[in-house]
């Protein structure tokens, strides 16, 4: 008999709902989960067992399961605060900059991600780790800068290991980061944050912020009544444990590079391209140009290439990518790699 991904649904809801307690919540994020898990080649479409399911279900996405509170989600927002300038700074230039309200927001994500893994490697391997949020150049910050505790002298010192910290949506494909990292970093991990859309107004409501002083102030302008107040005090949603799934790790040394893997196919009509589903490695249009698969099916070298869904068209700009089903995962390989930190 053919088993497909249904037979997940319903289970990571359950897993989900436990600590979030909001049934359509729950739901909303066992999609996207979901979504990333069959979209990166995590799980396939299809199976002639469940075995890989509930391989998935229980070796990586409940072992790897780790939950942020409010104190997590405060942390995150106050190392981006402090370090968002730097990076708003230099961020893409020109018309493409970006508010710094988002700029603080997508760096707060950042740092959940960090924390999430600070969280997993304690709660699930007794490691306890400490990431260095110093204000600096942005060339500071393209390797992670984690300190680990020594098991024996219990003092704080660098890992033997450079990590490089990826962090995206539940649903994210990809391990991206700037090809510089590769240069930096030993190895690479994606962390996938489950966060609702309205987490930040609920993080708010939560610290009473805007009960206290966004609406009293409100109230003083008269721009609110007592009424209206109330009202939007029970539509926005009360803050929820947020999960943090740490999808895995690659480890740089057994790769070959600049391309280790590739899966891509010729689409479109009329705007033919080379669009790339999955693979490994240091991304470029020079370095996608070279290699035998993509000179097989465009050997003139004419069609523009583009990485699902994230990059429209490559570039010179190099991007080290991974596809989260191509990354290690499970408690023995997590350990491999804690015991030589």
């Amino acid at each position: 008999m053919v088993v497909g991904s249904s037979w997940l649904k319903g289970r990571i809801c359950d897993i989900l709902l436990r600590e979030i307690g909001d049934p359509e919540v729950a739901k909303e994020l066992e999609q996207q989960v979901l979504q990333g898990a069959l979209s990166s080649l995590e799980v396939p479409e299809l199976s002639f067992s469940e075995e890989p399911y509930e391989t998935w279900l229980e070796q990586r996405f409940k072992f790897q399961l780790t939950w942020l509170n409010r104190d997590d989600y405060l942390r995150a927002l106050v190392r981006a605060l402090w370090l968002a300038p730097v990076f708003a700074a230099t961020d893409f230039g020109g018309a493409r900059q970006r508010d710094f309200a988002q700029v603080w927001t997508d760096t707060a994500r950042g740092f959940m991600g960090e924390i999430a893994l600070q969280k997993f490697l304690k709660e699930k391997l007794n490691t306890e780790v400490a990431l260095d949020v110093r204000r600096g150049e942005l060339e500071e910050f393209l390797p992670s800068d984690v300190k680990v505790k020594d098991r024996i002298s219990g003092n704080l010192r660098p890992t033997r290991v450079g990590l490089s910290i990826k962090t995206t949506k539940f649903n994210g494909r990809w391990l991206d980061l700037p090809g510089a990292q590769l240069d930096h970093s030993e190895a690479f991990v994606l962390v996938r944050i489950g966060i609702s859309r309205m987490h930040f107004s609920a993080f708010l409501k939560e610290i009473s912020f805007l009960k206290d002083k966004l609406f009293a102030e409100a109230k003083r302008l008269g721009e609110l009544s007592d009424t209206q107040a109330e009202k939007l005090w029970r539509e926005t949603p009360n803050f929820a444990p947020i999960p943090a799934y740490v999808a895995g790790f690659l480890e740089k040394g057994e790769l070959s590079m600049p391309i280790h893997q590739i899966s891509c196919s010729v689409k479109g009509r009329k705007n033919k391209r080379i669009t790339i589903s999955h693979g490994v490695g240091l991304f470029s249009l020079s370095t996608v140009r070279a290699h035998p698969t993509v000179m097989k099916i465009d050997p003139s070298g004419d069609l523009p290439i583009e990485v699902e869904p994230i990059i429209d068209s490559l570039t010179d700009s190099k991007h080290f990518l991974a596809h989260s089903g191509a990354l290690k995962f499970g408690y023995n390989a997590w350990k491999n790699l804690v015991d030589r930190f």
